[in-house]
């Protein structure tokens, strides 16, 4: 992993080009109390940059009028071009999630950064939006309006 230092000639390995993938399809009463990618999945490869660092962004439209259930979104990550890859992300919105409110009306839109870190330079990565629900699944009143997720190289 090397540091980008005053004076480093940078070459195109050093910034590979930022990734988005985002998704509006509305999922609406989500029932599930461990992490599943919802349909469609939204994600995909990106390049790891010479430092082995990325800016990992991830965000949503999350509502709940009932204050009944909470719906967490985290980055899931693996080596590979796909989810069968080895996993060196697990989903958890402690670290690197995003979640809204309960009770609050209408869809609430917001993100999470965090930097990822000990990436092998030049490998090829694929990560994904992964959701959870956090309450009592037979409530099913919380909903989600978009997903996002945005990999940039980090110096």
């Amino acid at each position: 992993m090397g540091d980008l230092l005053a004076g480093t000639v940078v070459d195109a390995l050093d910034f590979p080009p930022a990734v988005e993938y985002t998704d509006a399809t509305q999922i609406d009463n989500p029932t599930n109390t461990t992490y599943a990618t919802g349909s469609p999945v939204v994600g995909g490869t990106f390049v790891a940059p010479t430092t082995g660092r990325v800016r990992l962004i991830v965000g949503g439209g999350l509502g709940n009028s009932s204050g009944a259930d909470r719906i967490f979104l985290s980055p899931q990550v693996f080596l590979g071009t796909d989810a069968t890859g080895t996993e060196i992300l697990a989903p958890t919105v402690v670290t690197r999630g995003y979640s809204a409110e309960n009770g609050a009306a209408g869809f609430h839109y917001g993100s999470r950064l965090s930097i990822l870190e000990g990436l092998t330079p030049g490998a090829t990565y694929y990560a994904r939006i992964m959701h959870v629900v956090s309450a009592d699944p037979g409530a099913q009143t919380g909903d989600i309006a978009y997903r996002q997720i945005t990999i940039a190289p980090a110096a």
